[in-house]
């Protein structure tokens, strides 16, 4: 079945909404978008995970012509029941077996409208062939005028390169060239440069303002962490980061240890290199916490770990909380202060 309810309005809706950023890179696509959404021209967006590629696309459907129209989403990598062609052009299982004929009649209901062709690298290559065989026979459908029958304006999301893959032999070639009309590259957050502290910026006021937190700023040493950090889940991971570190925030500074970033993820150079006990990266050790515990499972993990070998203040300041807070979670969590163990408070 087609999704064809997609709202414009998603939860990353208002940060790609306007393509927040400066670089060099960002001032080319709002360009590229601008020339290419009014048109029926074929877009594939290529991009790593967490970009935003299918926001991008949204964008564009949005800013077409075409936007009253249904957009019509099919996921490449959803493991689907029924092959591609099924589900999408309507063929049964005698027309895949060779024995009938491809039917269409449901898709010309929908011309005029857009296809998102999600994650198309991620097609095994049968699907890649019965996909091509499909979309070159709806190119081959015109009337007495010689016009389309079916005018389908396609956008296409890849995670890799597909000449690349085309050049390695694990993608279509003529599948490829069918789709890559105009091609726009979305760049990772490590290679925006100033735009990865603007967007944290824009998503540290909107959680804020979700989790009625007031003002929030970033400490000089997380600062430097959201900077060093590769963000390898680029938006996706720094959203849920700043969200994580708001949600257990109870002072107007959210700090590194807060970010909860993954070590292997941070390069820092020896010029921003945190100073003060209180901020150093490699402290609290989260490397091998799992990123699906809780918050409150993450701070029994802490407290459990470091409480003998640090006092309460240390240990409050680790975890970017007060002693009050420190308490009133061990309290909430039923871990007991150890008795027995000397600490200079």
């Amino acid at each position: 079945m087609l999704d064809t309810s997609i709202n414009l309005e998603t939860e990353h809706g208002s940060a790609i909404k306007d393509l927040a950023g400066q670089c060099k890179a960002i001032h080319m696509i709002r360009s590229h978008i601008e020339q290419v959404a009014p048109t029926d021209c074929a877009v594939l967006l290529v991009g790593e995970a967490g970009v935003g590629k299918s926001l991008i696309a949204r964008r564009i459907y949005g800013l077409s012509l075409r936007n009253k129209r249904p957009l019509i989403y099919l996921s490449c990598a959803t493991d689907l029941e029924a092959s591609i062609e099924s589900g999408l052009f309507g063929m049964h299982k005698k027309a895949l077996a060779g024995q009938g004929r491809m039917s269409l009649d449901h898709l010309r209901e929908l011309s005029g409208s857009t296809l998102l062709l999600d994650q198309i690298d991620a097609l095994t290559s049968e699907r890649q062939a019965r996909l091509l065989e499909a979309l070159e026979i709806i190119e081959r459908q015109v009337n007495n005028q010689g016009r389309p029958e079916i005018d389908l304006r396609l956008i296409i999301t890849a995670g890799r390169d597909l000449k690349e893959l085309v050049e390695k032999k694990q993608f279509n070639e003529r599948l490829y060239y069918h789709l890559s009309v105009l091609t726009i590259r979305i760049p990772p957050l490590r290679e925006r440069g100033k735009d990865v502290l603007k967007i944290s910026r824009d998503l540290l006021q909107e959680m804020a303002k979700r989790y009625n937190k007031g003002l929030l700023g970033f400490s000089e040493c997380a600062t430097n962490a959201i900077e060093g950090c590769q963000w390898p889940g680029n938006y996706r991971e720094l959203r849920n980061a700043i969200k994580r570190a708001v949600v257990i925030s109870d002072s107007k500074n959210i700090t590194a240890q807060m970010l909860m970033l993954d070590q292997n993820t941070v390069e820092l150079n020896n010029d921003t290199q945190p100073t003060g006990r209180n901020e150093k990266l490699t402290e609290p050790d989260t490397t091998e916490v799992s990123e699906d515990l809780s918050l409150e499972d993450y701070f029994q993990h802490f407290v459990l770990e470091h409480q003998d070998s640090m006092n309460e203040t240390e240990l409050a300041q680790k975890l970017g909380i007060s002693r009050k807070c420190l308490w009133e979670r061990r309290q909430k969590c039923g871990i007991p202060k150890r008795k027995g163990v000397v600490r200079s408070d």
